[in-house]
């Protein structure tokens, strides 16, 4: 069965959000919540925020009741959760307020939920993507009859649940690596364990970008061909690949330097100082832009274990503030190679490796089962009137 579609508009009312006045200082510390989208994390419910504002601050703005649908409309659009209680919002998020005779509030949650590629769609190509008011209260969800409503909203609070359960378990294995790391190895910078500290330079090679005239550029850039990457193929310290560029074989064979072949680690130099990954890929190769710099393990040094090492907490913090020095942060080569880094033996490394092979083998495991997927597949479902 189709159900019919409906505008926002006819089922709800919507309300903007704003922000008192920050010159008088009695308008916040107050006990009512003041929502921003950093608040709209995942959760379904919100009924508490970092942010409060009084009832002075409150008396300029209108508030939102419990059960509203709070949705981010400026910056990362689509982000959403229910009012848990009465709250305020900021300017970026238009909250809706349902008619409940006519839409269960959970239901709409969900039905808004689904808006999110929509909204991006229509987004004018700014610097901060923006849907205004009227064009979000004219977006339509489904509207089935209100009993079919709870219903769904009940089969998806299941779903949702699975889902949550198996990303807490990733989270959960990812943790206990990185207390796998600090337990055998001890921490980086103090060294308890007592290894061999030598510079990062004294154990690997290093290899800039091609910052010549034959730096890739316009027509250089093709759909297909060699791999060229940027600080934004370096997500959460892996490769990613969801966003390429690409060079031709010429291009790259001019190059003469800044070229990554497998096995070799890549990091930020600038914007997010010391981001590191390994480049892992079926790509056999690649060429890196002027943000980034290739290191290369020497035989005796693995290159996973000095990936991990250059992502724990307390070499990033080190990286940070060696960074931090200049007017544009930022890292140099020298700064790099003059890095102390305690190494263990080659048969520790290994050990290690053999650990973290086996506990990133059940993280992908529970990825591939996440509930993601089923999720996404009943929602889908359920707006057809399929379920």
């Amino acid at each position: 069965m189709t159900w019919p579609m409906v505008a926002i508009k006819d089922v709800a009312n919507v309300v903007t959000g704003k922000t008192p006045s920050k010159s008088e200082d009695d308008n916040f510390g107050g006990e009512i919540p003041f929502v921003t989208p950093a608040e709209l994390n995942g959760i379904a419910y919100v009924s508490s925020s970092p942010q409060t504002i009084t009832e002075k601050g409150a008396s300029k703005l209108k508030l939102v009741p419990r059960n509203s649908v709070m949705v981010c409309c400026i910056g990362s659009l689509g982000k959403l959760a229910i009012a848990g209680r009465e709250v305020a919002t900021n300017q970026q998020i238009n909250s809706v307020i349902f008619d409940e005779k006519r839409v269960d509030p959970k239901y709409g949650y969900y039905a808004l939920s689904t808006l999110k590629p929509v909204m991006e769609k229509l987004a004018p190509s700014t610097t901060v993507a923006i849907i205004n008011k009227s064009n979000f209260e004219a977006l339509e969800i489904p509207l089935p009859p209100l009993a079919e409503q709870q219903r769904i909203a009940a089969i998806l609070d299941k779903a949702d649940a699975i889902r949550r359960k198996r990303q807490q378990a990733i989270q959960l294995a990812d943790d206990f690596l990185r207390a796998v790391f600090l337990d055998m190895f001890g921490d980086p910078v103090s060294n308890p364990k007592g290894w061999e500290v030598r510079p990062l330079g004294q154990i690997s090679t290093f290899e800039n970008g091609d910052r010549s005239s034959a730096y890739p550029s316009g027509d250089d850039l093709v759909s297909e061909g060699v791999l060229f990457l940027s600080t934004k193929n370096i997500v959460s310290d892996t490769l990613s690949l969801e966003s390429c560029q690409y060079i031709t074989e010429d291009k790259y064979m001019a190059l003469s330097r800044g070229k990554a072949k497998r096995g070799d680690l890549i990091i930020t130099l600038r914007g997010t100082l010391g981001s590191c990954c390994v480049f892992d890929c079926w790509h056999e190769k690649a060429f890196i832009n002027a943000q980034m710099m290739i290191i290369r393990p020497d035989l005796g040094v693995g290159n996973i274990f000095l990936h991990d090492l250059l992502v724990s907490k307390a070499i990033k913090n080190r990286l940070q503030s060696i960074g931090q020095g200049a007017a544009v942060p930022q890292l140099t080569a020298k700064q790099l190679k003059e890095l102390l880094l305690p190494i263990p033996s080659i048969q520790e490394q290994k050990r290690y490796e053999k650990i973290r092979d086996s506990v990133l083998t059940s993280i992908k495991k529970m990825q591939s089962e996440s509930g993601v997927g089923l999720f996404e597949a009943i929602s889908q479902k359920a707006f057809r009137g399929e379920l």
